[in-house]
């Protein structure tokens, strides 16, 4: 039954198209010309819940598809640094020096070609398995080649963090913005409600509401009329 019923009772202003200002602005018009109409006392908790709303919401988040392409393009070059010390390290010291010894077997499994193939997640583990190789035949190869490589495995370790951390901030971004918007959303259905029981032309009601920012819905499933805002 919810679903033959929910097109009736969906909420107008969650599904405004509007940049995060405009949308606040639109909310704090409400605020001021219904209060400014002095409708009396039914009005005065359902303005102040809209104020109250009006507070709590920051226009300057960030916005909902924000990319993470900041975040990638630094584990990507310090994932490049990486492989190409690989490569390096196995053409200059692991295959010169070591090739007739079975160690060389180890390294083989770690080669540029086959950690490129890997996903994130299985890149940073075998790497690490490569650096302890390092570690142990670093006075076989040269004497500073322990650190060399921890040096960049620790720069794509940090890359690899910072890019978690840069979607769970984006996560938490959509969250406030669903949240914020919604209880917005929601003081201005209860302040149109409050309307409707007071004036009988739909006209008059809106002119409460400032609609003229709001983005056409290309589907066509939403549709909302905009009505200038009243003088």
């Amino acid at each position: 039954m919810q679903g033959a019923y929910s097109t009736y009772f969906d909420n107008l202003f969650l599904s405004l198209r509007m940049a995060r200002p405009d949308y606040k602005a639109q909310a704090q018009y409400s605020l001021r010309t219904i209060r400014q109409a002095a409708l009396g006392a039914a009005f005065t908790p359902l303005l102040a819940e809209l104020e109250t709303a009006i507070d709590g919401f920051d226009e300057h988040l960030t916005d909902r598809n924000q990319s993470t392409a900041g975040g990638t393009e630094a584990f990507h070059k310090a994932r490049m640094a990486w492989l190409a010390f690989v490569d390096d390290t196995m053409k200059d010291y692991v295959t010169p020096k070591l090739r007739k010894l079975s160690v060389y077997a180890d390294f083989k499994k770690f080669g540029k070609s086959r950690l490129a193939a890997l996903n994130q997640p299985t890149l940073l583990t075998d790497s690490k398995l490569l650096l302890a190789l390092y570690v142990a035949n670093q006075a076989a190869l040269y004497p500073t080649l322990g650190a060399d490589a921890q040096k960049l495995y620790d720069a794509l370790d940090a890359a690899d963090d910072s890019r978690d951390t840069q979607d769970g901030t984006i996560t938490d971004a959509q969250l406030a913005l669903a949240d914020d918007r919604a209880a917005i959303a929601h003081a201005q259905r209860r302040l149109k409600a409050q309307l409707e029981l007071k004036f009988d032309e739909p006209e008059k009601v809106y002119s409460f509401f400032d609609f003229s920012k709001a983005k056409v819905n290309k589907s066509g499933k939403v549709k909302v009329v905009v009505v200038p805002p009243a003088a």
